[in-house]
């Protein structure tokens, strides 16, 4: 018989020992290990909540209201990951994400509008959130009367505008006048003023503030403001006897300007009596040496018109001859009249 190699005697060994320690286990040996199985995950079905409040639901039409998330919660997703989509009913839109608890919205156009949100988590369930007073911002138009004094200013004078029925819990006025500069002043002010600097037409608004913010304001109308060019006119009153001293002892006049009005009326008197000359000083008749020397000496006597665009002048000790008169007048944007001159004889 022919031998077996020593490493094939080796191996089969091994086989037939294999076989006779699995025959003789009993049972047991021949059971198989139980399966390791993992229970399935619940699936994610419910949707986020959330509860949210608005500070403010009555505005002015330019007002903010700010929307604030009291509660965000949800079975799966964390906060920070769902996604509140704000619909504040005006047609505009915005997102609350991540650790954002608030957000703020103006509204500009006086309506009623329902603020909803919508509640999305990273399983696509969503919902409304609830709101834990109204979720309705009434927005009406800004109160108050207010009126342009002038339509139209001069440049020096102030425009004005007045302003009436503000309603209580406001705390500040604001006129912006257009031109780049605003007063604000207290809601018991009755009127505001402003000076411009430029020629042209502005467009003012009146603005209010209260708890709630300031409004967007409302606009009132347009001031022109202008430059005062145009000299005044004077004119002096010739008296019913104008050869008699007595009627010349108060001079008198009109005068009228289109512009800004007149500031200042002024005369100045001088008087030839027989060969020799004399010049007015305002209080007194001073003799000159000549007509030139009365011309450089007399003062020019300065009043102010009247309301009523009338002025007057008195002379002191006024006598027999011939009397010259002097006037002219200013208005308040240093615009002159021209210079006139009126003789008259004396002799009563």
């Amino acid at each position: 018989m022919r031998s077996l190699p020593l490493r094939a005697l080796s191996a089969l060994t091994a086989v037939a020992l294999g076989a006779i320690t699995a025959l003789t286990a009993g049972p047991a040996s021949t059971a198989l290990a139980a399966p390791v199985t993992t229970a399935a995950a619940d699936p994610d079905v419910a949707a986020p909540t959330g509860r949210y409040e608005l500070d403010f639901t009555n505005l002015w039409d330019g007002q903010e209201a700010t929307l604030t998330a009291l509660e965000i919660s949800d079975d799966v997703t964390a906060q920070q990951d769902i996604r509140q989509y704000v619909d504040w009913g005006d047609g505009n839109f915005s997102y609350l994400d991540g650790a954002q608890k608030s957000e703020r919205h103006r509204f500009y156009n006086p309506g009623k509008y329902t603020v909803t949100v919508r509640l999305t988590d990273r399983a696509g369930n969503s919902a409304d959130g609830v709101f834990a007073k109204t979720s309705t911002v009434v927005v009406s138009r800004m109160p108050g009367t207010f009126k342009i004094a002038k339509k139209e200013v001069w440049i020096g004078d102030p425009a004005v505008v007045t302003l009436a029925g503000i309603p209580r819990g406001v705390t500040k006025v604001r006129v912006w006048w257009g031109d780049g500069k605003d007063t604000t002043v207290s809601p018991s002010t009755k009127q505001v003023k402003h000076y411009y600097k430029s020629s042209t037409s502005w467009s003012v608004r009146v603005m209010l503030t209260n708890a709630a913010g300031e409004a967007y304001g409302r606009e009132i109308g347009d001031i022109y403001a202008g430059f005062d060019e145009t000299s005044p006119q004077i004119r002096l009153t010739k008296p019913k006897k104008p050869s008699y001293v007595s009627s010349w002892r108060t001079v008198k006049g009109t005068v009228r300007d289109v512009g800004r009005g007149t500031s200042e009326v002024g005369a100045a008197f001088i008087e030839q009596r027989g060969s020799r000359w004399y010049y007015y000083t305002g209080k007194k008749w001073v003799k000159a040496k000549s007509l030139n020397q009365a011309l450089k000496k007399t003062r020019t006597v300065v009043v102010r018109p009247s309301t009523k665009n009338t002025w007057q002048i008195k002379i002191k000790g006024l006598k027999k001859g011939t009397l010259y008169v002097f006037y002219t007048a200013v208005d308040k944007n240093g615009n002159q009249a021209e210079a006139k001159v009126k003789k008259q004889k004396l002799t009563r």
